[in-house]
């Protein structure tokens, strides 16, 4: 992973969720991550790297913040298997 730059092919560039119980990240065919994944890819390069930047940059300016806020709404809403 890289913090200094968003890559779409980069693992550790996505979005993960993690059991709370045992601090271990959810597998990729869980139902949660996989609607998860799915708001992912309805998403706009200008939105990932807002997310990157935010996320592993500690970005807090409007424009990321807003985005990034924007796709959690997608993440909340995206109905699970």
């Amino acid at each position: 992973m890289s913090k200094n730059q968003f890559s779409d092919h980069c693992p550790g560039c996505l979005p993960v969720l993690m059991n709370t119980e045992t601090g271990e990240a959810l597998p990729d065919d869980h139902p949660m991550m996989v609607a998860m994944m799915k708001a992912w890819g309805k998403t706009t390069r200008h939105e990932r790297e807002a997310f990157h930047a935010v996320m592993c940059q500690n970005s807090c300016t409007p424009q990321n913040v807003k985005l990034v806020q924007k796709i959690m709404r997608r993440f909340q809403c995206e109905p699970t298997e």
